[in-house]
């Protein structure tokens, strides 16, 4: 994603925006946060980006723990990683998806 400004020009990489969505995730409570040597990908929050003329749209893979309330943990998470998004960057997020792939008991 590329933006113009007076003084020149900022490029920002997609991955840097799926780091920002999944790091966003993971401070919510519920969401099960991957260790950072984690080789284990099924546990591991994901991002995927989709864009459009009017903004970008984020697919979030999540696992959550088994005692949370699966749809107010949903919409914290999709209120947390739009915020966040669009602090950081000033790129409009249209819509924020999130798909819950597993419930694990730790």
């Amino acid at each position: 994603m590329s933006n113009s400004f007076k003084n020149g020009s900022v490029k920002i990489a997609n991955e840097t925006i799926e780091f920002i969505a999944k790091e966003a995730a993971e401070e919510i409570n519920g969401v099960y946060a991957s260790e950072g040597g984690s080789l284990n990908k099924e546990k591991q929050t994901q991002a995927k980006l989709v864009f459009t003329e009017k903004g970008i749209e984020v697919n979030l893979f999540v696992v959550l723990f088994k005692n949370v309330e699966v749809r107010k943990t949903v919409k914290k998470i999709q209120e947390r990683v739009k915020k966040q998004i669009e602090v950081m960057t000033g790129i409009t997020v249209k819509r924020v998806n999130v798909s819950v792939e597993k419930l694990i008991i730790l």
